[in-house]
């Protein structure tokens, strides 16, 4: 980053103030942890909020899925899709548009970090797949991969113009990452901001924990974290929404993900080639070129 595109210094307050969750959240949070949850209770929820229930329709009719017929109702969604899955869709797109209302002169910026979100959520949820196959927890992998960033979500609210200046700044290799600049101009970083969030709006322990690490070379001991940071790489690799970072995370050592997860040569080209053709739906459904 060049001294003439620096954002202009200001003054941190160190207790960020953390938005209220969303009623609707709320209640589908609640339902998160709940084996009990009904398909019914969900669709009511989301029912609710008729710019949610667009969203997963759109979502449920893109080429993610590629369903031969089109899915006209909630309900129709959550037979299709299952009840984690659109739980977790409902709670990623409720964040992110609640973040996005009133902040018209970033919200492109937003989206673009939303498209590098689900890109996320859709490679982790492949790897969990192909490593463990058990539905609920792939589901959960998918939230986990779409929610990582909520830090960057909670800047743009709060510093609104000034955390967009830092994440749309050009930058080099020789620069910091996007984690170093919130450093230097928040005194933390958006990982632990995340964290923060998702304490105070009670998500999963796990997916707290999640947030907080996926930037941390230590934890690649921990499956669930080490599935995130490898589809962190593969999606900005791929360049699938944009992140705030041009380059890869230089702390982390793939070699050493993929050996963590015992994912062969052979399945880590499986991949990179199922991560290319999402690329192209992903892209498609955000109408990136």
């Amino acid at each position: 980053m060049s001294a003439s595109s620096q954002p202009v210094s200001f003054q941190i307050d160190k207790e960020l103030e953390i938005p209220s969750i969303p009623l609707v959240l709320i209640k589908i949070i609640q339902a998160l942890d709940q084996d009990t949850s009904s398909a019914k209770q969900l669709e009511d929820l989301i029912m609710h909020d008729p710019a949610l229930s667009a969203r997963i329709l759109r979502l449920a009719n893109s080429a993610f899925y590629s369903f031969r017929a089109r899915v006209k109702t909630i309900s129709h969604a959550i037979t299709l899709l299952g009840v984690s899955l659109v739980t977790s869709l409902a709670i990623g797109i409720n964040i992110f548009d609640t973040f996005t209302k009133g902040a018209k002169s970033e919200a492109a910026l937003i989206n673009q970090l939303w498209t590098h979100s689900c890109g996320v959520g859709v490679l982790v949820r492949k790897i969990w797949m192909q490593k463990n196959g058990i539905q609920k927890e792939t589901e959960f992998a998918f939230l986990c991969g779409l929610l990582h960033d909520l830090g960057k979500v909670v800047l743009f609210k709060t510093y609104p113009g000034k955390y967009g200046s830092i994440f749309a700044a050009e930058k080099t290799e020789s620069d910091m990452t996007i984690c170093g600049y919130e450093e230097e101009n928040y005194g933390v970083d958006h990982a632990v901001v995340g964290e923060m969030l998702a304490k105070q709006w009670g998500f999963p322990k796990e997916l707290a924990g999640v947030i907080r690490k996926h930037h941390d070379p230590s934890e690649t001991g921990n499956p669930m974290v080490a599935s995130v940071m490898l589809a962190d790489h593969l999606a900005k690799e791929l360049k699938i929404g944009y992140d705030g970072d041009h380059g890869l995370n230089p702390s982390i050592d793939i070699a050493e993900v993929l050996s963590k997860l015992s994912i062969s040569e052979g399945e880590w080209e499986q991949l990179k080639e199922f991560a290319s053709q999402e690329c192209v739906n992903i892209k498609r459904f955000f109408q990136i070129s």
